[in-house]
């Protein structure tokens, strides 16, 4: 798979108050835009994909306790690129032979920054998320 880079953008952790009782923590992860890019270093044209990720820790009463959330892109540079760019302006979804691809990577880089982030914040860390390679069809 042709992905020449990732990076982060923005990462945000927030703690707005203690935990005082059980904690429910939500995480997941989204691809937000896919556009062309233009790679002057490279004499070509690739694809910057968007994607973020967020964690949630959820106290009693729905109660928002901590969050972390990380906005970064993925570089792609192959023949893919008219397919994946084809796919996401008809359906705003990637090709399933890269989502999976693309969002492992994606997880892999935000799973280990949001680990660190939570220690700092003496919070749970965030259950790993491992990506599920299905079919569409088999979703439903």
């Amino acid at each position: 798979m042709p992905v020449i880079g990732i990076n982060l953008k923005a990462i945000e952790a927030k703690k707005h108050e203690e935990i005082k009782g059980p904690l429910k923590v939500n995480s997941n992860m989204n691809i937000v835009d896919v556009k062309e890019q233009d790679l002057p270093a490279l004499k070509s044209e690739g694809l910057l994909i968007e994607f973020e990720y967020k964690t949630k820790y959820i106290g009693e009463k729905h109660k928002n306790i901590a969050e972390i959330n990380i906005n970064g892109n993925i570089i792609f540079l192959g023949d893919e690129k008219e397919d994946i760019l084809k796919a996401w302006k008809k359906e705003k979804s990637l090709p399933e032979n890269i989502k999976f691809h693309i969002i492992s990577l994606a997880l892999d880089k935000c799973s280990k920054k949001a680990i660190f982030l939570s220690d700092d914040l003496q919070l749970p860390p965030p259950p790993l998320m491992v990506p599920e390679a299905r079919k569409q069809s088999e979703r439903k």
